[in-house]
C-alpha cells in the first residue's frame, strides 16, 4: 500500500518532470520563431530601389519582378533567396546590375526564407512570363543551392549564378548542355567559404568560374541583417555591391545572356 511520503515524493517528482518539459518546449519553440524568422532587410537601401527611375519593381504573386525602365526583357534571371531571407532583400544587389544589362530580374519569394520548401518557383515564373524566351536561374547561399539543383534536373536555362553557393554532389552540372556557370564568393565568408565552392564546381562543372571579391562576407551578397555570425568584411557594403554588380554583369554579357 502507498504511503503519505510515497504519494508525495510521486507528486514532486512529476512537477519537476513537468516542469522540465515545459521549458524545453519554450526553448524549442522559441529557437524555431528566430529560424523561421526571415533577417530583416534594410528598409531604405530597398525603398531606393522602388523608388528608382531606371528600374521597375512589380510585387507579383509568388515574386518580385526587377525591370529595366523600358519595360520587360526577353531574358531573365529567377533568383532563389538565401535561408531566412526575403526576396525583396537581394533588390539593391540585382538594381545595378539591370540598369547595366537590360536583363528582367524575378525574386522568388519562399516559404520562411528557405527555398528549399520552395523549390520549384522556377516552374511557376517561368509560366507567369510567357515574353521571356531566354532563362537563366541562381541564388545566393541555399537559394543558390536549391537553383543550381534545379538547374540539374531541369535542363534549358543558359546560365547558372551562384552567389556564396556551390552544388550538392549528386548535381552534376556538366552534364547540363549549353548551361553557362559563374559562382561568385567573398574571401571574408565564414558561411560559404571559396575553397568549399571551387571544389564542388570542379567535381560538379568542370571549368566553370568561380570569381572571389576581397574582403567581401556572407550577408553583403543582400542588404539584410544577419543574426549568425557571417564574417568580418574588410569592405563597405556599397563596396561590395559594386563588386558583385560589375563580375555579374560580365558574367551576363560574356554568356550571352544579358538583353
Amino acid at each position: 500500500m502507498s504511503t503519505p511520503a510515497r504519494r508525495s515524493k510521486r507528486r514532486r517528482l512529476r512537477r519537476v518532470l513537468l516542469t522540465i518539459l515545459l521549458g524545453l518546449v519554450v526553448v524549442l519553440g522559441t529557437a524555431a520563431a528566430v529560424l523561421l524568422t526571415p533577417s530583416p532587410v534594410e528598409e531604405a537601401e530597398v525603398a531606393a530601389v522602388r523608388a528608382n527611375p531606371a528600374v521597375q519593381v512589380i510585387d507579383r504573386e509568388g515574386y518580385i519582378a526587377l525591370l529595366p525602365a523600358d519595360g520587360p526583357a526577353k531574358t531573365g534571371m529567377i533568383f532563389y533567396p538565401g535561408a531566412r531571407t526575403v526576396a525583396e532583400a537581394y533588390l539593391p544587389s540585382w538594381a545595378p546590375i539591370v540598369e547595366a544589362t537590360g536583363i528582367a530580374v524575378y525574386l522568388a519569394e519562399m516559404p520562411y526564407g528557405f527555398a528549399s520548401l520552395r523549390d520549384d518557383a522556377a516552374r511557376d515564373i517561368i509560366a507567369a512570363e510567357p515574353a521571356v524566351d531566354s532563362w537563366s536561374i541562381g541564388g545566393h547561399s541555399l537559394g543558390g543551392i536549391t537553383a543550381a539543383r534545379y538547374a540539374d534536373a531541369h535542363p534549358g536555362f543558359d546560365g547558372l549564378l551562384l552567389w556564396a553557393a556551390f552544388p550538392e554532389e549528386e548535381v552534376v552540372l556538366a552534364d547540363v548542355p549549353g548551361l553557362e556557370v559563374l559562382a561568385v564568393t567573398g574571401s571574408q565568408d565564414e558561411i560559404v567559404p571559396t575553397p568549399l565552392v571551387r571544389d564542388r564546381l570542379a567535381a560538379s562543372a568542370g571549368g566553370a568560374d568561380v570569381v572571389e571579391i576581397e574582403g567581401m562576407e556572407h550577408s553583403q551578397f543582400g542588404a539584410y541583417r544577419s543574426i549568425f555570425g557571417d564574417g568580418d568584411p574588410t569592405i563597405s557594403d556599397d563596396d561590395a555591391l559594386r563588386s558583385l554588380a560589375r563580375v555579374t554583369a560580365e558574367f551576363l554579357d560574356a554568356a550571352g545572356v544579358a538583353s
